[in-house]
């Protein structure tokens, strides 16, 4: 259970990265003013700068409840080769989710992804109810 963790929190790092560097890139060719994420307000955003920004605040909703289901499973030691086969699924259906949508952005196929991996980490908690029970 802790290599789709790890796998997690990579991702995460990588679209803080990406997030970064897509602001500094976008200040330095003036085509965004610095004073704007103060607030960010004051003048009309970049598209670049909200897919990014959205997205990383994405990456902390729905896999917060991965996260917890999968140090929970840790902590209660469930022993269920399910498990980290959903939280690898959960994963992976996430780098798609974030490859969707810092690429070419069609909602149709983001939505899919993100879906998918809902319905992966709501079955982590059903497996560790079940488990548990």
């Amino acid at each position: 259970m802790l290599y789709p963790l790890f796998a997690m929190v990579f991702l995460t790092f990588c679209v803080m990265l990406t997030t970064f560097i897509t602001r500094v890139q976008l200040v330095r060719a003036g085509k965004i003013k610095l004073d704007y994420f103060q607030l960010f307000q004051g003048e009309k955003a970049n598209e670049r700068v909200i897919v990014t920004t959205r997205h990383y605040a994405n990456i902390f909703e729905v896999p917060v409840l991965f996260y917890t289901a999968s140090v929970l499973a840790i902590a209660l030691q469930i022993d269920c080769n399910v498990l980290p086969i959903v939280a690898w699924c959960f994963g992976g259906f996430r780098v798609v989710h974030t490859f969707i949508h810092l690429t070419y952005n069609k909602v149709q196929h983001r939505v899919m992804a993100f879906m998918a991996s809902n319905i992966c980490v709501f079955a982590m908690w059903g497996i560790i109810a079940y488990q548990t029970l």
